[in-house]
């Protein structure tokens, strides 16, 4: 989670797909320890608002027109999350820094 956080808040990884797998880790770890006090509910919503849109790897399979189309939609969206996606992965990766004294 630590790592992603930083992949996204840096745009080393897109935020869909960032937020996807910050999902996916954080139901995993759970299983591990339990991280009550870490809110993802803006990563659960911004994944729910761009559902409906193809990843990266799916793109291919769409016509441009309608990508094109689609790309402006979901520009709009990012513009709203971005900045709340960002801090909360600034606050993730200052909740999780003790990870890295651990590795």
């Amino acid at each position: 989670m630590h790592s992603n956080a930083i992949a996204m808040a840096t745009g080393q990884v897109k935020l869909r797909e960032g937020c996807v797998k910050m999902e996916y880790l954080y139901d995993q770890a759970d299983y591990i320890q339990s991280f009550d006090d870490l809110d993802i509910k803006i990563f659960e919503e911004f994944s729910s608002a761009t559902r409906f849109f193809p990843f990266t790897n799916e793109r291919h399979l769409y016509n441009q027109k309608y990508i094109s189309g689609l790309d402006a939609r979901l520009d709009i969206i990012e513009t709203k999350y971005r900045p709340l996606l960002i801090e909360k992965c600034q606050e993730l990766i200052h909740k999780l820094q003790y990870i890295k004294t651990i590795a």
